[in-house]
């Protein structure tokens, strides 16, 4: 049981490396949506959104390196944890403030929808998703990641950008959450 664990468990640390990678990267070429979304997503000063960005992509790709290495995967996962737990966050204050059609930032398409359950679900999955990685890995140690896993996550990183397009083109019904 404890090969079963460790394999699922490098399989997410490579999925979600992917994803906070390509979020920190997102965050690097988008610099301008990213700081104006810092600013009237997260209520960052607009004098300090830039230096916001840039910390916050430096801190996903460090989760991201972090999450590759097996020595320091559980650490990268907990960073991971606290990632999306606070974007989690900021979502459901923004949702609560009924601010639901401001741009957080997370969409790496064209296409953002007005945040609703699904956004704030998604972040959830993430985060248990990152500390179930990060148990696994502390108890069991972890594994190299396989070519084989590297390819899966490059698919799960296809699927999860899909849906996410999806989500936001989908005009909301009346009544429904998302």
């Amino acid at each position: 049981m404890p090969e079963v664990c460790r394999s699922l468990a490098t399989q997410l640390a490579a999925f979600q490396g992917l994803l906070l990678a390509a979020a920190g990267i997102h965050k690097l070429i988008g610099r301008h949506r990213l700081r104006i979304a810092a600013h009237e997503f997260a209520r960052v000063p607009r004098r300090l959104a830039p230096f916001a960005v840039a910390a916050l992509a430096g801190t996903e790709c460090l989760a991201s390196l972090l999450l590759w290495v097996p020595t320091s995967r559980a650490a990268g996962a907990a960073l991971a944890v606290l990632l999306w737990g606070g974007y989690g966050l900021l979502m459901l204050r923004a949702i609560a403030a009924d601010r639901r059609e401001v741009d957080c930032g997370c969409s790496f398409g064209a296409a953002h929808g007005s945040l609703g359950a699904y956004h704030a679900v998604r972040n959830a999955v993430l985060a248990v998703l990152a500390a179930l990685v990060a148990v696994v890995s502390a108890r069991y140690g972890a594994e190299l990641v396989s070519a084989a896993q590297i390819l899966a996550a490059f698919a799960l990183l296809a699927l999860y950008v899909a849906l996410d397009q999806a989500i936001a083109l989908q005009p909301p019904r009346a009544g429904e959450l998302l």
